[in-house]
């Protein structure tokens, strides 16, 4: 059936400009495309063990209806977007410029065309794509638009911290004069681990691990992995012993978490809208019982699962923003059957996902919708650097340089007028160790970010 459905992974709108391009850094290859999903995914590179089928976003909307728009439909492998914003859908869909943006590449995306884009890359490999679910030619379940556009942003870091997960940032844009309110917003990961008819589905929703002497809590994360830790080699199965592939919620909009995870395989997928949305909204479509919470799994199969939150209200031409990680880790030995598995390295990768998250794109304090402008007097330089690191404001501004450590931990904080100098250390004088460090740098109207490499 798999084989089959591979068949619907490629789009038909026949003179669009569909794109795809890769996540290709560190043990992570997956495919991110602008018509709404992403998948073909394969771990720990440069095995080619696949786990991602196909993936992508579900959102759900109830005005007096209900209505659904996907981004990754499991059932036949299609969508609901076409690649482009609500503004331009109808003009067709031929314009090269509506495409995936890679850094280093072809980034950044053109302001001309795309007001939102970011202009700044906040890690090693960003990605940046939009799609519309304004083409009501798309809507194959008995749906209709709901006129969003969504935005994607995708991070990836090159050090081995970050070496089993990437980041990805779902920006959803109400470009209308009235708000739309109640909505349900879900990650919908079809992950296949080799062989697509022997996976379980788990749940971390909110546990306390210990790792070594410290006590991590890990809370969001949705997983697969192999019934019986074993797969032999094969067309989507190179070696090794199965590991799990997660989906951890790291942001949402003020108050929200994840308020539901729906596992179901290909022999029950919700298939129409109003099923679609009550599985957004933690319910058993096929009963009707809120049953919010699928933690247990008892039998292997070919598996899915909904990761969701909601409800949430998206007033006129507003935004607002989720954010993921893309997880593989270790899971047990092999053989080793679901009753007889250590989750500890699973959990430590989420852990680890979310905290080095924060410290690089959220917790340095940095709005990720930051121009070029914002920056563009600030000098800083050598990098890597070995004795000095100069940090010059064109403008001859009040300066204040913030030293935050990998873990987003400030270390070190400077001021001075027009031009300072970091030699290194921390607030006490003490050498800090080689590696990454994340330099914020404040005059008068102006924030900056730069990832320095300190060597010596």
């Amino acid at each position: 059936m798999k084989k089959c459905l591979m068949l619907f992974l490629i789009p038909a709108l026949v003179f669009a400009i569909l794109d795809t391009k890769w996540v290709d850094i560190n043990r992570w290859r997956c495919a991110i495309n602008n018509y709404g999903g992403f998948g073909g995914g394969y771990w720990p590179f440069p095995y080619q063990n696949y786990y991602i089928f196909g993936a992508g976003f579900w959102l759900g909307w109830a005005p007096s209806d209900t209505i659904t728009t996907l981004g990754y439909n499991p059932n036949t492998g299609g969508r609901e977007v076409v690649p482009t914003l609500c503004w331009y859908w109808r003009e067709g869909y031929t314009n090269s410029l509506d495409r995936v943006y890679k850094y280093p590449g072809d980034w950044p995306a053109p302001l001309s065309r795309f007001p939102m884009a970011p202009q700044i890359n906040l890690s090693n490999m960003d990605l940046w794509c939009c799609f519309c679910d304004s083409d009501p030619s798309w809507h194959t379940t008995g749906g209709r638009p709901i006129g969003i556009d969504i935005a994607l942003t995708t991070y990836g870091f090159s050090d081995s911290l970050a070496q089993d997960f990437f980041f990805m940032k779902y920006d959803i844009i109400n470009n209308n004069a009235y708000p739309i309110n109640n909505l349900y917003f879900g990650i919908i990961l079809d992950a296949d681990i080799g062989n697509a008819n022997d996976d379980m589905v788990g749940l971390l929703r909110d546990r306390n691990f210990t790792v070594g002497t410290q006590i991590i809590r890990v809370k969001n994360t949705g997983y697969v992995y192999d019934y019986d830790n074993n797969e032999p080699p094969g067309q989507n199965w190179q070696s090794g012993t199965p590991g799990a592939i997660a989906i951890r919620l790291l942001r949402a909009p003020t108050g929200l978490t994840m308020t539901a995870f729906k596992k179901f395989s290909i022999d029950f997928d919700p298939i129409y809208d109003r099923d679609q949305y009550l599985t957004l909204a933690g319910y058993n479509y096929q009963t009707g019982a809120y049953e919010p919470f699928d933690s247990i799994d008892l039998t292997p199969g070919d598996k899915r699962f909904l990761l969701a939150s909601g409800p949430f209200n998206l007033n006129a031409f507003s935004t607002v923003s989720f954010h993921y990680a893309v997880i593989g880790a270790q899971y047990g030995e092999a053989g080793a059957l679901p009753n007889n598995r250590d989750t500890t390295q699973l959990a430590w990768q989420s852990y680890l996902a979310d905290s080095i998250y924060r410290a690089r794109i959220i917790n340095v304090g940095i709005a990720e919708n930051l121009n070029a402008r914002d920056n563009q007097n600030i000098t800083i330089y050598p990098n890597p650097v070995r004795s000095y690191l100069n940090i010059k404001s064109k403008q001859g501004r009040l300066l204040t340089v913030e030293i935050y450590n990998v873990n987003g931990a400030l270390v070190n904080l400077l001021t001075g007028n027009d031009k300072l100098q970091w030699d290194g250390t921390d607030n006490r004088q003490q050498k800090l160790p080689n590696g990454i460090y994340f330099v914020k740098v404040i005059s008068e109207n102006q924030t900056g970010l730069s990832k320095v490499l300190l060597l010596r």
